[in-house]
């Protein structure tokens, strides 16, 4: 037994260890990314971004021993609660690393732009409390101090009022002229990245007093939720009557469960139509004392919102519709439906020069099921394949009949996906790459509407990806009885 504490203990602390250099890590890359932003170095904000892979390193061997010592150790609950807390640390802060990336990538699209005094200056000191964030969260994560990590939120909040008063402050740029509409949109951009980072660190924060006594945000909502039911209950003062009564437990876990979804549903639409919402206000203010040349130009920006605002509600409409109805049970040909969703996606894999192949006609399959439903599925991966895809590549769709099932998979040889990001793709609103997916229209829900279809028919989605060399998403689903019968 001591030879298996010892070994869970230098298991510990490499991941401990490998987590204080990650942290410590972010803290350095905010400010050489806020200086290289601000000197629009390009070959700095090169450097930076293809540094980004040393987040990516680091997250993979903290998983790897996490992973490890769940299977061959014997942790007891507070090993067990450092090892949860470990692997959600990881994640928050390799998406750290990821935004100092995306402000990295910024640089070249504003190259030459002169940044307003006022502008930059609230840029440098979002980025001092950021780095001051995550420096706070070393030091708390060293000494384990929950004191310390409880006052991380206190410094979120000076970042999170930066933030507004950097905003209000793009906006009055962008109305005085100083600013287009598209580079006062990646400015608002670059100050949310900062302000997603300084959330991170709160996240670190939560899980460091995790780990020292238990302290979860659910918990203590749980425990004052209690508190008020105690005193809303009357008080039963006569012993006789209180030796005997009816006890009635109701758990409320799943409803605890589904409050927290429906929050969280909220949380995710009310941020994601926040920006395109922001950019219509943002445009139309500005055309107001915009000239004719300028005011076609915004109009046509103003489009391009208001079209990422429908697809976005038309795909939460498409996910009611998934949930709420059941599938519509009808004998189709598979080959005239996977043809019809072909044909739906090509023009925007055309628009971006790729090709799309089918593989595998005619099959003669027939499946049961919706039909819409299963156009829409396959219409949003060959979309997603070609919205990750390079430019004069192919998008391959192949019909696999099995014995009971078919097999229709979608392969690309585009950015492909890490490991730790397949967990979450099925999320709703979760991108891999969110500033690929928003300049290409991408609305985070089309992953799960597919799941959503899969579940439906009782079929399953299965992906396979490794980075930049592409990834195949199969959709299988149940053939019609007659055809399986002949199979």
């Amino acid at each position: 037994m001591n030879e298996i504490r010892t070994e869970l203990n230098i298991r510990l602390e490499a991941i401990r260890s490998l987590l204080l250099e990650s942290m410590a890590l972010v803290a350095t890359r905010v400010d050489e990314v806020t200086e290289v932003f601000l000197s629009r170095d390009v070959a700095g904000a090169d450097r930076i971004i293809s540094a980004d892979d040393e987040f990516d390193l680091i997250a993979q061997q903290i998983e790897d021993l996490c992973i490890e010592t769940l299977i061959r150790e014997q942790p007891v609950a507070s090993d067990l609660r450092t090892i949860v807390a470990a692997m959600h640390m990881n994640s928050d802060i390799e998406r750290s690393g990821d935004l100092c990336a995306n402000i990295a990538k910024a640089v070249g699209r504003l190259q030459g732009i002169q940044v307003d005094d006022k502008v930059r200056d609230l840029i440098v000191r979002m980025a001092a409390q950021a780095k001051v964030l995550f420096e706070r969260s070393v030091e708390a994560y060293d000494g384990l101090d929950a004191e310390l990590a409880k006052s991380i939120d206190a410094l979120d909040d000076v970042l999170d009022d930066l933030h507004r008063d950097y905003i209000q402050m793009v906006i009055q740029e962008a109305k005085h002229g100083d600013m287009v509409p598209q580079q006062s949109l990646q400015f608002a951009l670059i100050g949310r990245f900062y302000e997603r980072i300084g959330d991170h660190a709160e996240n670190l924060g939560e899980r460091i007093r995790y780990i020292v006594d238990g302290w979860t945000p659910e918990r203590e909502g749980a425990e004052r939720a209690k508190a008020r039911a105690e005193a809303e209950s009357p008080e039963i003062q006569d012993e006789e009557v209180r030796s005997r009564g009816l006890a009635v437990i109701d758990s409320i876990s799943e409803e605890r469960r589904i409050d927290a979804t429906r929050r969280d549903f909220v949380a995710n639409v009310s941020h994601e139509l926040k920006t395109p919402v922001g950019a219509v206000v943002l445009l139309a203010e500005t055309m107001q004392d915009a000239n004719e040349e300028e005011r076609t130009r915004l109009v046509e920006h103003l489009n391009q919102e208001a079209r990422r605002m429908e697809s976005i509600i038309d795909d939460l409409l498409e996910l009611t519709r998934l949930e709420e109805f059941d599938a519509s049970k009808e004998v189709v040909s598979l080959d005239e439906t996977v043809m019809m969703a072909v044909d739906l996606a090509r023009g925007f894999a055309e628009a971006r020069s790729i090709d799309v192949a089918v593989v595998g006609m005619p099959s003669s399959v027939s499946i049961e099921g919706d039909q819409r439903q299963i156009v829409r599925a396959l219409v949003n991966l060959i979309d997603n394949a070609a919205r990750y895809s390079e430019s004069g590549t192919q998008v391959t769709v192949t019909i696999d009949p099995l014995v009971d099932a078919v097999d229709i998979a979608v392969s690309d040889t585009g950015i492909g996906i890490a490991r730790p990001e397949l967990e979450r793709i099925f999320e709703r609103f979760y991108r891999v790459d969110r500033a690929r997916s928003r300049a290409t229209g991408g609305t985070g829900l089309g992953l799960s509407i597919v799941r959503h279809v899969a579940d439906n028919h009782q079929g399953r989605i299965l992906v396979d990806s490794k980075p930049d060399e592409g990834s195949t998403f199969t959709l299988q689903l149940p053939k019609h009885e007659a055809d399986a019968a002949s199979s």
